[in-house]
């Protein structure tokens, strides 16, 4: 990307530009240190006040490896400069300025250089650095890094394997399915780590599907599909697939991957426990973590017979500005299905059927596009942009469709809250509305389905949308 080039070049000359100190005595700790440089930066930035952190590269100068040190100096700068008033943006391009650090060991000294600019002009950046005493650092600096650990999960996963095609899908939270700061970065380095091996042949993250019309052989692949979870990597000529989940505990989080063929057999698996305090990189995702208890995600049940994803891949994507998404639905038998949109405004959306669309089971073997490539109608990316869930349900005999209003209260939350105590009793509820709000409707089918005495199937989709 040019953004990220951009500031792997300011940060090579770093060590070039006549860096000052900025303490009137030399740091005594990291912290000390991110204190002086959000102190600096306060002073000579004037009233730019959106960063941009570029986490993957602040590394050793020499050799470009990254310690444990690396996501010390990562917590510790952003403590300070989130003290000092400032903001972080994901995106160079939406911040006022890029701010980058590397370090390098000299006997018992660390030297640290800071650097920064402005996010769309390098000829004003201003660099500064300082230097500490090896023996005040946390102990473990120079132990194990994130990456080392990545690294090994990867090579535990994978095995030797030399030849197999491999799709990797991302990594998400366990209970709630959904991607953070972390498990893209995870995703990416697994990526990286795999292609770099050269045993492997790993495919593009989107799958030849962005048009259901372009694409001929498709209807032929949709008829091979054994197992619905590994369908995407079917589409994309793969014979394996790369799943990843993290879980959080107390202090640590444990990163786990498996490696499977297409009819799920398990060709790898190894998990790694991690120090939370080496992870530079937010594992919550609020707004997904939100949507997620709206769409009932952890509870959801029978997904293996039901099937979303879009023309870009499996679990969670991200589109720009301007891009169209299409959503695919497989079936492992006839089904009648209906398609929502929930997003972090609770406004809730019938995607499928639509407006004069009849209901009829949709047939196993094949691929349903919504909206298809022959509507008139299509879903176009657009600002205000976020983290929306596509909730799928179907059953095997037609349900009925509840109106959705924000005027009905909410029978399944309180204060943002599931209840939990008497949720059946709220089913049957729901289930004998016509008019329910939009968090009722996870409840509001599974009590339908219920009452007629209907196998109820659920899938969901993250899709989370950002500018160019």
């Amino acid at each position: 990307m040019v953004t990220r080039c951009f500031l792997m070049l300011i940060l090579a000359v770093v060590l070039a530009d006549g860096a000052h100190a900025f303490w009137s005595s030399e740091p005594a700790s990291l912290k000390e240190l991110a204190a002086g440089a959000a102190s600096e930066l306060k002073a000579t930035a004037g009233s730019a006040r959106r960063l941009y952190l570029d986490k993957t590269n602040i590394k050793d100068a020499v050799s470009g490896e990254s310690s444990n040190l690396s996501a010390f100096l990562v917590n510790e700068l952003e403590s300070s400069l989130s003290a000092a008033g400032y903001t972080f943006s994901d995106f160079m391009e939406q911040a006022d300025l890029a701010l980058g650090a590397t370090y390098q060991r000299d006997g018992e000294t660390l030297r640290v250089f800071v650097k920064y600019c402005p996010a769309k002009d390098s000829s004003g950046c201003k660099s500064l650095a300082a230097a500490l005493p090896v023996a005040k650092l946390p102990k473990d600096s120079f132990s194990e890094s994130l990456d080392s650990r990545l690294q090994r999960l990867v090579q535990r996963t994978s095995g030797n394997r030399p030849g197999l095609k491999v799709f990797i899908n991302p990594v998400i939270e366990r209970k709630g399915r959904y991607a953070s700061e972390f498990s893209e970065y995870v995703t990416a380095k697994a990526r990286s780590y795999l292609v770099n091996s050269q045993q492997f042949e790993v495919l593009e993250e989107q799958p030849v599907t962005r048009s259901l019309s372009n694409t001929r052989g498709l209807a032929a692949k949709a008829k091979e599909v054994k197992n619905l979870e590994t369908s995407a990597a079917l589409f994309s000529g793969a014979d394996a697939v790369l799943d990843g989940y993290y879980l959080e505990g107390s202090g640590r989080v444990t990163v786990a991957m498996t490696l499977k063929n297409l009819k799920g057999g398990v060709l790898g698996s190894a998990e790694e426990s991690i120090e939370r305090s080496i992870i530079p990189y937010s594992t919550v995702n609020q707004a997904a973590g939100a949507l997620a208890m709206v769409a009932d995600v952890a509870g959801q049940s029978s997904q293996k017979l039901v099937k979303l994803n879009t023309t870009k891949g499996d679990r969670f994507q991200v589109y720009r500005a301007g891009e169209k998404v299409q959503f695919l639905i497989q079936v492992a038998r006839p089904l009648y299905v209906y398609l929502y949109g929930i997003n972090t405004k609770n406004e809730v959306s019938l995607l499928y059927p639509g407006p004069g669309q009849q209901e009829r089971p949709l047939p196993s073997g094949t691929i349903h596009a919504v909206p298809g490539d022959h509507e008139s109608w299509e879903v176009v990316v657009e600002p205000p942009f976020g983290t929306d869930v596509v909730k799928l349900f179907a059953s095997e005999r037609p349900l009925p469709k509840p109106v959705i209003s924000a005027e009905v209260g909410s029978k399944s939350f309180r204060d943002g809250t599931r209840t939990l105590t008497r949720r059946a009793t709220v089913q049957q509820e729901l289930a004998g509305q016509k008019v329910i709000n939009g968090f009722d409707l996870v409840d509001y089918y599974k009590g339908t389905a219920a009452i007629l005495g209907f196998t109820l199937y659920e899938d969901s989709l993250f899709v989370q949308t950002r500018p160019h």
